[in-house]
């Protein structure tokens, strides 16, 4: 019989069975290797991947810590809030349960609370520091328990440069609804707010209160190159062109607006006093104010204002935009460390500079009305108005005759002695006084004119004054003329010496009116250029028409710009304006 032998194949087999009942063999066993390596690994794995759970928990902790510092500070630094910062930070870290890691004292500056909190630097800085010891988890293996982070948050809020022109209405319509006291009260908070919450140096405002002109102080006149003469105020007349550049040229000479009215039917001459309700109006708080920073000196203009007048938006509007023009900064460098403050003498800065937010506040509770402008030639030279003060007379010279009318001059006189009435001519080869004229004997009369004479019968007379002394008239400059008698007075008087048509047509042709279908035009393309420069453009109808409304939502920068106000609003709405201002130049 046959033995048979099985031989295992491999010894790979045997060695593993033989491992299974070895366990002397295990270290010999490739199986076992693996086992080690697996072990390893997933003691590496579970190592890093507890390291990194630790770091992520320790990042969340730090990052919830820093960013609940950092609101709280720049809730603290915010301006328009009147807390004590400091307890603004505690109350935030409180709320998220950190309040326990704050560091010492917050630092502020400047450390003022309460009512003081608004501060007269216009600016407040708030710094603090936060500390946290974050558990570790995993890291414990390596006697690491936890890791300290510390956390810091600086806040600084201030109104950078900004430069204002506060265009006001002072029109007549002012006076109604309580208008212009309301109006006084809202321009002064803005201004007290703005100067209060804006670094010193950094915020300057003009006011241009405007009616039917815009009148300007005695010394910007020196830069400006005009003709024709005012004594008593000062305002220029734009031309068309004008209106659509917000660039001032100095090389142009502007016809300066005279002293006259174009209302009313008065005569100031024989007072020696000067017409009222001038378009160019004379009281100081009708001027303009320059680039000023001082609260004071700008609610104090503020409150001299008085309505009247017609409204010129488009006249305002002008000005305002000049006064941010850089073209106008020479004459701003001229007066600066006198009527400007000197730290102002390099603006209004350029725009592209951007050094500078710009903002205009228009405001108006009417519409574009009539503006009036002398013609040549009666804005200067020798008039045809000749005046005697002492009889308060004027006469009046007729080109085509060569001859003089006199005023308020009678025609005959009752002589009782012979019993009938001395006559004169009614036109005269000489003014009233300036030399001897003859009477004669009338022989028909009909209200107080005689119509024939009997010259066989003749006196020569002499016009003295009270002392009988030769009292003479003097011819007067078309100037003088206007100041002291109204547009309508002087058109009587020609009416009575040249005939009606011939009046009338003096009226109309000695003056210039400019009515709402110029004006319009000319504000929009003033608001194009104003934003075509980045200028800030806030616009106010009070209880305007719909047709001031109309122009105050073109001139707005965006719908948040526009407001349409009544008195009761009108503080708020200013408020609003100033919050905004703040707002769009904060720096953080």
């Amino acid at each position: 019989m046959k033995k048979i032998f099985w031989k295992p194949r491999s010894n790979k087999t045997t060695q593993a069975n033989t491992g299974l009942k070895n366990p002397e063999s295990f270290v010999q066993s490739e199986s076992g290797l693996m086992t080690i390596l697996a072990l390893t690994f997933v003691m590496i794995v579970f190592a890093v991947g507890g390291f990194a759970v630790d770091i992520m928990r320790f990042d969340r902790e730090r990052a919830r810590l820093q960013y609940a510092l950092d609101r709280a500070v720049l809730a603290a630094a915010d301006l328009e809030q009147n807390l004590c910062p400091k307890d603004v930070i505690k109350d935030y870290l409180n709320k998220e349960g950190l309040e326990q890691y704050l560091v010492g004292e917050p630092v502020v500056t400047p450390d003022l609370c309460g009512s003081n909190a608004v501060t007269v630097e216009g600016y407040r800085r708030v710094e603090a520091h936060a500390e946290m010891d974050v558990a570790m988890h995993f890291m414990q293996w390596w006697d690491v328990d936890s890791i300290n982070t510390t956390v810091t948050s600086v806040a600084e809020e201030a109104i950078g440069d900004v430069e204002i022109s506060l265009v006001l209405d002072v029109s007549g319509s002012m006076n109604n609804n309580n208008r212009l006291p309301t109006l006084k009260a809202a321009a002064k908070n803005f201004v007290q707010e703005m100067v209060d919450k804006t670094e010193d140096g950094k915020l300057s405002i003009s006011i241009i209160p405007y009616a039917t002109q815009v009148a300007l102080p005695d010394y910007v006149m020196p830069f400006l190159q005009t003709s024709g003469q005012n004594d008593h105020a000062n305002c220029v007349n734009f031309t068309t062109a004008e209106f659509a550049t917000n660039t001032f040229d100095f090389g142009l000479v502007r016809p300066k607006t005279l002293h006259f009215t174009p209302w009313y039917t008065y005569d100031r001459r024989p007072t020696n006093g000067l017409v009222s309700n001038e378009i160019c109006d004379r009281r100081a708080g009708r001027q303009i104010s320059i680039l000023q920073k001082d609260a004071t000196v700008l609610k104090n203009h503020i409150d001299s204002f008085q309505a009247g007048g017609n409204t010129s938006i488009d006249l305002g509007m002008k000005w305002g935009l000049t006064l941010l023009d850089q073209s106008f900064r020479p004459v701003v460098a001229a007066l600066a460390g006198n009527q400007v403050p000197a730290e102002f003498a390099s603006r209004p800065s350029n725009y592209a500079s951007n050094d500078a937010m710009k903002v205009i506040v228009l405001m108006t509770d009417g519409a574009n009305t009539t503006q009036y402008e002398i013609n040549d030639p009666y804005r200067s030279g020798p008039s045809i108005l000749w005046w005697n003060s002492d009889h308060n007379n004027y006469s009046t010279y007729d080109h085509v005759r060569e001859q003089y009318y006199w005023h308020n001059v009678n025609y005959t006189d009752w002589d009782s002695s012979r019993g009938w009435y001395w006559g004169r001519d009614i036109w005269q080869d000489k003014p009233y006084g300036n030399d001897t004229y003859n009477v004669y004997r009338c022989t028909y009369r009909s209200n107080g004119v005689c119509y024939q004479f009997d010259r066989r019968y003749s006196e020569t007379r002499t016009v003295t004054d009270n002392n009988g002394d030769p009292s003479f008239s003097v011819q007067l400059d078309w100037h003088h003329v206007w100041e002291r008698t109204s547009r309508r007075a002087i058109r009587d008087l020609f009416r009575e010496a040249l005939g009606r048509t011939n009046g009338d047509n003096w009226y109309n042709n000695a003056v210039t009116l400019n009515g709402s279908s110029q004006k319009d035009p000319r504000t929009k393309a003033l608001c194009d250029q104003a934003k075509a420069n980045d200028i800030f453009v806030f616009t106010i109808a009070l209880e305007a028409p719909q047709a001031g409304r109309d122009i105050l939502w073109y001139c707005k920068t965006d719908e948040n710009t526009y407001y349409n106000a009544s008195p009761g609003n009108l503080p708020d709405v200013f408020a609003s304006i100033g919050s905004s201002i703040r707002n769009l130049r904060l720096t953080q």
